[in-house]
């Protein structure tokens, strides 16, 4: 029984790899494991013909879209403000669609994607569940003490953000929970994941998940969804109930709300109440782009021009570290990268979009989660991680793996 147990899982290593990215997250450089072995690993899967022949289809379409990312962090090098940062980040980077081909040819069978995917969302239910003992009783079920300003679950670690990588990351929990738990199943992990977000605090989390509710709104009125339409009638009472629950029961969330509310005042200082005092490093990302609008600062050299762009009495000259990047993936594009950044990032878009396009109706269910995930992630409107960081670059060729593996088992 042992023997097959350890068999069972041999096989199924690839898709147990796969998820531990997930459950490292909280714990920063731990995620960067799966990473850095798939990275090492796909030179020794491609010395196999049937690889070789297996990787064409996906390196065709994620090649292209990985150039239009480290092209422009390549080009802003040579004069950044920071240059060994920029080198650094810009050469190490090499290693994400290496590790993204290799999840691609190692999960490119339908069980070891099912495998997976079952996987992340025991560890997001985890996440969920996690949040609510944080609140209730201070400290996790782990036995780590809520942060000062906000929720944070098992991310123990200050800047970590637990509120918007759960709603990131919930299609993939709420698209297993679809196709292979009940009705209700369903809408209980939809209920705990937006209480979760919600009473997290923040923000970026709030809107990511806002998109999500709106997006299975309307996809619970399709066809192929019928045994959920009726769920779909209910998901605006869902919201509004979640909503109202967490505006009682959280004081934090009340702060946010209240904060946010001050967004219809109009005036600049009441915008920057409600963008947590984020309006000068957007004006700064702006004269950043400027004054350097060939290929802007340099991928990662935000904090060390910030204070040369920065008004005399701007709050963040006087915070410790400063502002890290531009807080918007747009603004971060402009103020590194210049204007061959922002040509080049809409080149991948219309890569992305036409290879979603390309992707026959009848077979996007399979890629839907990871796709709408980056969707989240990159979503221009919202305020986001660094992206060209380590910690967001990491998820977001682990989405275009996953994404990459159904191009292969579509093939």
């Amino acid at each position: 029984m042992l023997t097959a147990a350890l068999e069972r899982f041999r096989i199924e290593s690839p898709a147990w790899l796969t998820a531990f990215f997930v459950a490292a997250l909280p714990f920063r450089r731990y995620s960067e494991f799966t990473i850095l072995v798939m990275a090492i690993y796909l030179p020794i899967l491609l010395r196999q013909p049937e690889y070789r022949n297996r990787i064409k289809p996906v390196a065709k379409f994620l090649i292209p879209v990985f150039l239009c990312f480290w092209i422009p962090m390549l080009l802003s090098c040579f004069d950044s403000y920071d240059s060994g940062k920029s080198w650094a980040h810009t050469l190490a980077a090499i290693r994400f669609p290496m590790a993204a081909l290799c999840i691609a040819l190692l999960l490119s069978k339908n069980d070891l994607r099912r495998r997976f995917l079952q996987l992340v969302a025991f560890i997001l239910l985890f996440w969920a569940i996690d949040g609510y003992v944080q609140l209730a009783f201070g400290r996790d079920l782990l036995g780590i003490p809520m942060s000062e300003d906000r929720l944070n679950a098992l991310f123990y670690r200050r800047h970590q953000f637990y509120g918007p990588l759960l709603a990131f990351l919930s299609p993939l929990l709420l698209e297993y929970a679809r196709r292979r738990w009940p009705a209700w199943a369903w809408a209980s992990c939809l209920v705990l994941v937006l209480g979760a977000v919600m009473i997290a605090g923040m923000r970026a989390g709030w809107l990511a998940m806002g998109l999500v509710v709106m997006v299975y709104g309307i996809l619970m009125i399709r066809q192929e969804n019928a045994a959920l339409r009726r769920m779909a009638l209910l998901i605006p009472s869902i919201a509004v109930l979640v909503v109202l629950a967490s505006y009682a029961g959280s004081e934090k969330v009340r702060e946010r709300i209240t904060s946010t509310m001050q967004l219809s005042l109009g005036t600049e200082s009441a915008l920057d109440e409600a963008t947590s005092l984020r309006i000068p490093i957007f004006q700064n990302s702006i004269r950043m782009y400027r004054a350097h609008p060939v290929n802007g600062v340099g991928v990662r050299a935000f904090p060390a021009a910030y204070p040369e762009y920065a008004e005399p009495e701007d709050v963040w000259l006087f915070r410790e570290g400063g502002p890290s990047h531009a807080h918007n993936v747009v603004l971060e594009v402009m103020a590194d990268t210049g204007s061959i950044g922002l040509v080049l990032w809409f080149f991948g878009a219309v890569l992305i979009i036409r290879q979603w396009r390309r992707t026959p109706v009848t077979l996007r269910q399979e890629p839907f989660p990871y796709v709408f995930a980056l969707a989240l992630i990159l979503f221009p409107l919202n305020s986001h991680f660094s992206i060209f960081g380590v910690y967001t670059s990491s998820l977001i060729w682990w989405l275009f793996g996953l994404w990459g593996a159904t191009l292969i088992a579509r093939e």
